[in-house]
C-alpha cells in the first residue's frame, strides 16, 4: 500500500457546508469538487463542476460522492468524506489497521445505531430525513426483491474504495440509479446495492464521528421548522403506524403544541425540528406523564440543548382516546453566562461518565484475563484427568475399555 496513489475527496455544492482545513499527509492528494467559487483553502485542490443535468445541488453532490469523477481514475484508492468532516493525519494507518484492501474492494464504517434498512427507513420518517411516500415506494421495491432484514447498514459519511475495480463501479452505478429513482437518502439504497451486486465490504467497527482520523462539524442550518410531527405508539411500521403534523404556536419564547389522541396510547414522540444554538427550558404538559426524555439533545440542570439534528421529545404515560394534550416549553438562544454554566456541567458529566466507563472497561479486561487463566487451568486439569483415565484402561483388554480409551485419546488430541 505504500506505493499506491491515494486521494481524499469531498464535494460542496452551494453553501450547505463550510470547507474545513485538513492535517495533510504529504503523499495524499486532497480534492474538493464544487460549484461554489467563493470557497478558499490552502489545503484542498479545487475542481469546479457544473449542474449540466439540472439535478440540483443536493443530488449533484451525491452524484460526485457515489459515481466519482474522471479525475479520480488515476488513483488506486479514493476516500470520500462528507463536507461536514475535518480530516486528520495518518490516514494510511486507518487503511492498514482497519481496511483490508488486499482482500476487499471497499471499506465502510458500520452505522453506530442500527443494522437494518427497514429500521433506518422508520428513523428517516421520525427524524424527517425523507418523504414517507418515497420511502414506502422504495421499501415496496426491495421487499419484492426479497432483500433481507438486518443485512447491515453503513455510515455513508466516509467511503473507502479501490477506485478502478469493476465490482465497485457496478455497485456505485446501481446505487446512484436507485437514489435517483426512489428516495434521496443514500443510506437506504447502499445496502441493497451491495447485496444485489455481491460486493463484499470490509466493515470498520469504529464510530465514524468519534475516532482519531475524522472530526465532525454540524451542517449549516437553513431554516427552523414551524411544525411538529407527532408519532403515536412506538412507531415501527411506516406503512400502518400513525403520525400527524401540527403547527408549533409561538408566543414570544413560549412554544405550544396541541393535539388530540386518536386512541389509547402509552407512548408518544414529538419531533420539534432543528433549532441549533437554542435551548429548551420549563417544559410542561397539560396532563401528568410518567417520563419525558429527548434525543439527540443534551440535557443538564433543567436545560435541554439542541443538537445538530431534529430533536424528538418522548413521553410515557396513560393517554386516552379523544383526550386533548398540550405541551409547552420556553425555547430561546443561550445567554453567554448560561452557555458557560451548562457547558461546564456537560463537560463535567462527560468526564465523570468517561472515568466510570474506563474503570468498567479496565475491570472487564482484568476479569477476562482471570477467566482466561481459569479456562486454561481447567482445560489442562480435564486433559490430565482424561489421560489418567486412559492409562488406567491400558491394562484392560475388553472391547468396551479399548473403545473408551480411543475416544478419550481422540478427545485429548482435539483439545
Amino acid at each position: 500500500m505504500k506505493t499506491e496513489k491515494i486521494c481524499i475527496y469531498t464535494c460542496i455544492t452551494g453553501d450547505y457546508d463550510n470547507l474545513h482545513d485538513v492535517e495533510k499527509d504529504e503523499d495524499i492528494d486532497y480534492i474538493c469538487f464544487t460549484n461554489n467559487h467563493t470557497l478558499k483553502s490552502d489545503c484542498w485542490q479545487f475542481v469546479y463542476i457544473q449542474d449540466e443535468e439540472n439535478i440540483g445541488d443536493m443530488l449533484l453532490s451525491r452524484k460526485i460522492k457515489i459515481l466519482g469523477h474522471p479525475l479520480l481514475e488515476k488513483y488506486d484508492i479514493s476516500i470520500w468524506v462528507d463536507g461536514a468532516l475535518q480530516v486528520k493525519k495518518d490516514i494510511r494507518k486507518l487503511l492498514t489497521t482497519f481496511c483490508d484492501l488486499e482482500n476487499y474492494s471497499m471499506a465502510c464504517f458500520r452505522h453506530r445505531l442500527r443494522n437494518c434498512v427497514y429500521q433506518e427507513a422508520t428513523a428517516c420518517v421520525i427524524h424527517r430525513k425523507a418523504n414517507r411516500e418515497e420511502i414506502i415506494q422504495y421499501l415496496d421495491f426491495i421487499k419484492k426483491e426479497q432483500f433481507p432484514e438486518d443485512y447491515g447498514l453503513a455510515e455513508c459519511t466516509v467511503l473507502i474504495r479501490r477506485e478502478n475495480q469493476q465490482d465497485v463501479k457496478d455497485t456505485m452505478h446501481l446505487w446512484y440509479d436507485l437514489l435517483c429513482k426512489y428516495v434521496k437518502r443514500d443510506q437506504l439504497s447502499f445496502p441493497y446495492s451491495i447485496w444485489k451486486t455481491g460486493l463484499k465490504i470490509c466493515w470498520i467497527d469504529l464510530n465514524v464521528f468519534d475516532n482519531p482520523w475524522f472530526f465532525w462539524y454540524a451542517h449549516k442550518q437553513k431554516t427552523e421548522k414551524k411544525t411538529a410531527r407527532i408519532f403515536f405508539g412506538n412507531y415501527q411500521d411506516v406503512y400502518t403506524d400513525v403520525y400527524v403534523e401540527k403547527k408549533m404556536e409561538l408566543d414570544g419564547n413560549i412554544c405550544k403544541i396541541k393535539f388530540v389522541f386518536p386512541r389509547d396510547y402509552s407512548k408518544i414522540s414529538i419531533n420539534i425540528g432543528q433549532h441549533f444554538g437554542k435551548v429548551i427550558t420549563s417544559l410542561k404538559t397539560s396532563i401528568p406523564v410518567k417520563r419525558i426524555s429527548a434525543f439527540p439533545g443534551i440535557s443538564h440542570s433543567g436545560y435541554t440543548v439542541f443538537d445538530y439534528d431534529d430533536m424528538v421529545l418522548y413521553f410515557e404515560g396513560k393517554f386516552q382516546k379523544n383526550q386533548k394534550f398540550e405541551v409547552s416549553f420556553d425555547i430561546r438562544k443561550f445567554g453567554e453566562t448560561k452557555i458557560q454554566e451548562v457547558l461546564e456541567g456537560i463537560v463535567s458529566e462527560y468526564y465523570y461518565d468517561k472515568i466510570i466507563r474506563d474503570n468498567m472497561i479496565n475491570g472487564l479486561n482484568k476479569r477476562c484475563t482471570e477467566l482466561e487463566g481459569q479456562i486454561i487451568y481447567l482445560h489442562k486439569e480435564q486433559e490430565n484427568s482424561l489421560i489418567r483415565r486412559a492409562k488406567k484402561l491400558c491394562g484392560q483388554q475388553d472391547i468396551k475399555s479399548k473403545i473408551l480409551k480411543k475416544l478419550i485419546m481422540k478427545c485429548v488430541k482435539l483439545n
